[in-house]
């Protein structure tokens, strides 16, 4: 009993876990695309693709498309009586279908891309607008309208405000940076101390 609560326990911890979580949510929308690259595929792509290449061959679209590979085999048209290959008998390179499964690789990578640069792009906002930065301009803009600015004023005051504090900043880190430089290090302390130590005992020798 207490083995069954165990193992209840740690299935919970599981699947309640984000990793798990964000996977299934992976999964249903890895489907979803999945059938919406099917549709946009057979229902717009290959058509296209099917009557540019009769067009151009005045063949029969990318079914056309096929190598033979040695001898093919015949078989008699059941509704015409004319001797037809028997592609189920024959051996050779189907071209439609390579060219059908390229357009399906370069169609779901162009939909992961824009989905992955939408996200970044959204992802990039969201900290824009939550970084301390932002928070503090929203804040000197409400202040300022308080004191009677438009806001585009209040809103020109506060980045005036940011870019000179920013700028006292670095002006501060500069000079600490400055002062750390001029300040002697712990090797030259060594040796003034070495030095005045070797003066001391020359002028008592």
């Amino acid at each position: 009993m207490n083995k069954l609560k165990s193992l209840w326990v740690e299935f919970k911890k599981f699947i309640s876990r984000g990793n798990v979580v964000d996977m299934a949510i992976g999964v249903v929308i890895g489907s979803a695309f999945t059938a919406i690259v099917n549709a946009v595929t057979k229902g717009i792509l290959m058509p296209l693709v099917n009557w540019a290449v009769t067009s151009a061959t005045g063949g029969q679209g990318l079914e056309g498309l096929r190598t033979v590979l040695g001898k093919p085999a015949y078989t008699l048209d059941e509704v015409t009586g004319a001797s037809v290959i028997d592609w189920a008998s024959t051996n050779y390179i189907d071209w439609g279908t390579f060219i059908n499964a390229i357009v399906d690789f370069l169609l779901i990578a162009l939909l992961l891309f824009t989905i992955l640069k939408v996200f970044v792009y959204l992802q990039g906002m969201a900290k824009d607008v939550n970084s301390a930065d932002a928070k503090k301009k929203r804040k000197l803009v409400s202040a300022n309208m308080k004191k009677g600015m438009s806001l585009s004023e209040a809103t020109a005051k506060a980045e005036e405000e940011i870019a000179a504090e920013k700028k006292a900043e670095e002006e501060a880190k500069a000079a600490e940076e400055a002062a750390k430089a001029a300040q002697p290090t712990t090797e030259q302390l060594l040796a003034e101390i070495r030095d005045l130590l070797a003066n001391k005992n020359s002028d008592n020798g």
